[in-house]
């Protein structure tokens, strides 16, 4: 039988066992409350850099960056978007890796999560350079051995969906030898990866408006907005030039035929063509808008009137070879050179090219 002294004994080391136990969990805890406030100041913060930007690569590479950061024994990293055109995987941005392999697009059938579970879930790929060399055309494999870009491990690949709409992929890869990715970094990864969908989400929406706000979405001109901005900055650029500029107000003649024959959506082929001919007919200092419908304006920098009129016939003489559906698409326009601050009104000058332009178009005999 114990003794008195030996209960005692055993009953300390089962205490001691177990407030030993109860440490180390309480500190397992504490490790992991720091780990996900250190997660959590880490999103926070990238959600601040995302939100500041409006440049699409950069918000791909703040994700990137951040989630190596976060994922341990991450060494390189990259993300591909899915171009439904052309039906490829384009590196968007990379880490870890040369800057050149961006340059390279994968097809569906040459991707791991593809093959795995077509982009249903995030999976840990063991040595995967050696699916790439079995999978990859040998002309991609030999750029990439070159780049030593199939020198991994171990890859954590996962899809990027926007609004339930598969956008790409996000892999996280470890050079070390022999290390493995866990199934804990697959659910870390996922849960950062939730959260930065929805960044990306509302960066991209706000990326939209902005560019909204300030360009035709049809033919990617400025518009009627930033038109005025640019005006305003030649204007006071005017006294320090010492030289004039000028504003063209440019009418399609016929459009109104074109959509009524054929259709709005044919008449917005015309009118992407159009923008195409003027783009590629001015210099690259000058600036041309879309303000509305088939009107467009050119400013002509350090261009007096007769300058730009010639630059004008130059430009005529050029879209009037141009046909569509068997119809040359003219067009009628009006000058007005601005000499100083003090005719500057943005408005005004409008107006007096409109009204040149107008004179333009009733002499024309069709």
């Amino acid at each position: 039988m114990f003794n008195l002294e030996s209960v005692l004994i055993v009953l300390f080391l089962i205490v001691t066992l177990i407030s030993v136990y109860e440490y180390k969990i309480i500190q397992f805890h504490k490790n992991q409350l720091n780990n996900y406030e250190a997660v959590r100041k880490k999103l926070f913060e990238t959600n601040e850099l995302i939100s500041k930007t409006n440049d699409e690569d950069k918000i791909y590479s703040i994700v990137l960056d951040t989630i190596m950061d976060i994922i341990p024994n991450a060494t390189n990293g990259s993300i591909l978007l899915y171009n439904n055109l052309d039906e490829r995987f384009h590196y968007k941005v990379v880490k870890g890796f040369v800057k050149d392999l961006e340059s390279f697009s994968l097809k569906k059938e040459e991707v791991y999560l593809f093959k795995i579970n077509e982009f249903k879930e995030t999976v840990i790929i063991n040595n995967p350079g050696e699916f790439d060399r079995n999978n990859i055309c040998k002309e991609t494999i030999d750029q990439f051995e070159k780049m030593n870009a199939l020198d991994i491990a171990c890859t954590i690949s996962a899809p990027i969906y926007i609004d339930n709409q598969f956008m790409g992929l996000l892999n996280v890869d470890t050079n070390i030898p022999e290390h493995t990715f866990s199934e804990k970094d697959v659910y870390l990864l996922n849960q950062i990866k939730c959260e930065l969908e929805l960044a990306i989400k509302n960066a991209l929406a706000q990326t939209k408006l902005k560019y909204l706000a300030n360009y035709d979405e049809l033919t990617g001109l400025i518009n009627r907005r930033m038109l005025k901005k640019e005006f305003d900055k030649e204007v006071e650029a005017i006294n320090n030039k010492k030289a004039p500029f000028s504003v063209v107000m440019i009418d399609l003649d016929n459009f109104k035929f074109f959509n009524d024959k054929y259709g709005h959506h044919y008449g917005d082929m015309v009118l992407k063509k159009y923008t195409e001919l003027l783009k590629n007919s001015v210099r690259k200092s000058d600036i041309v808008a879309r303000l509305a419908g088939d009107e467009f304006v050119i400013i002509f920098k350090e261009l007096t009137k007769e300058m730009a009129e010639i630059k004008m016939e130059q430009i005529s003489k050029v879209i009037l070879t141009e046909e569509f559906n068997g119809v040359i698409l003219g067009f009628s326009y009006g000058i007005f050179e601005v000499k100083s601050k003090d005719i500057g009104n943005f408005d005004k000058v409008l107006a007096h090219a409109d009204a040149k332009m107008y004179e333009n178009k009733k002499v024309k005999v069709y």
